[in-house]
């Protein structure tokens, strides 16, 4: 696993001179744009390792992360290269890398995409979703929140059932996970933040999460029912009518998730309704308003 994260005169480098993957006649453009976004389609690869052990490594080549080592293959070719070493040697990684700084004489990147691939290679950027999920036959599946009470299977039996949190790396750079939970509406000044105890995380993943992986954090319903019920006891007039997954970045960023209706925490009773939630908030607003104080 990867440390390295190419900064912005790298980026400019690399992406400046070329056009596509460097994989002889791989005709997979470095980026693409659809509906005013842009897809990046490449990977920074090394050429030569970082590390010991790793493809290509040679004890005596130490400046691994500077621009002759450095080459953009899609993600396709970029598996290729690393899982089979043999099949690819450095000699031939850097004839393609001699042939891709010469592609942009034609016409490369304007120098708006490259800015927004500046951007992509130097701003960790994540998705956070509050999920559902239930435990059978050694594995877990993953659902939409608000799915979890209907979803069954019918090869194996339900083993128990967990609420979580899923962090997607949706940039061209790895990350780093410092903690993630629920953000709760309370129609308040501020959302309640209920940051998952790492004590009670049944699935603890890797801190560090790699381009276009994901993974998801567990936590009992029952330990978050009672933490959520904790926090509510001091606040007595407010009520829960939405919440959301964040996580926060170890690059110091924070990622919010869509907003879900309050009725999928399990602080209520299974005949609690939609209707029934909204009424109880709009309760809770009459009873705050009779609270304040006169002008």
């Amino acid at each position: 696993m990867s440390d390295f994260s190419p900064g912005a005169p790298l980026c400019k480098l690399l992406f400046g001179r070329a056009t596509s993957c460097a994989y002889p006649d791989c005709p997979e453009p470095l980026v693409e744009e659809h509906r005013g976004l842009l897809s990046i389609n490449v990977e920074v690869a090394h050429i030569r390792a970082e590390k010991a052990g790793g493809p290509r490594f040679d004890v005596n080549f130490t400046e691994v992360n500077s621009e002759p080592n450095l080459v953009l293959l899609c993600h396709k070719h970029h598996k290729w290269v690393d899982r089979h070493p043999d099949a690819y040697p450095t000699e031939e990684l850097l004839t393609w890398k001699e042939c891709q700084a010469t592609q942009s004489r034609g016409g490369g990147l304007s120098a708006d995409q490259l800015d927004q691939v500046v951007k992509a290679f130097t701003t960790p950027q994540a998705e956070a979703e509050a999920v559902g999920i239930i435990s059978a036959g050694g594995e877990n599946i993953v659902s939409k929140i608000e799915h979890l009470p209907e979803l069954k299977l019918l090869n194996a039996d339900t083993e128990a059932r967990y609420l979580g949190v899923r962090i997607t790396n949706v940039g061209a750079i790895g990350f780093g996970v410092d903690a993630v939970g629920y953000e709760i509406d309370i129609h308040g000044p501020a959302p309640l933040v209920y940051g998952f105890p790492a004590e009670h995380i049944r699935h603890r993943p890797p801190r560090r999460l790699e381009p276009q992986a994901n993974t998801v954090w567990l936590i009992d319903p029952d330990v978050l029912c009672n933490g959520i019920r904790l926090v509510m006891q001091t606040v007595r007039v407010y009520v829960p009518v939405r919440f959301r997954a964040f996580c926060h970045l170890g690059s110091g960023g924070r990622a919010l998730g869509p907003w879900v209706s309050a009725l999928h925490l399990p602080i209520w009773k299974d005949h609690i309704s939609q209707e029934w939630l909204d009424g109880f908030a709009e309760r809770a607003e009459q009873t705050r308003a009779k609270l304040r104080p006169k002008q």
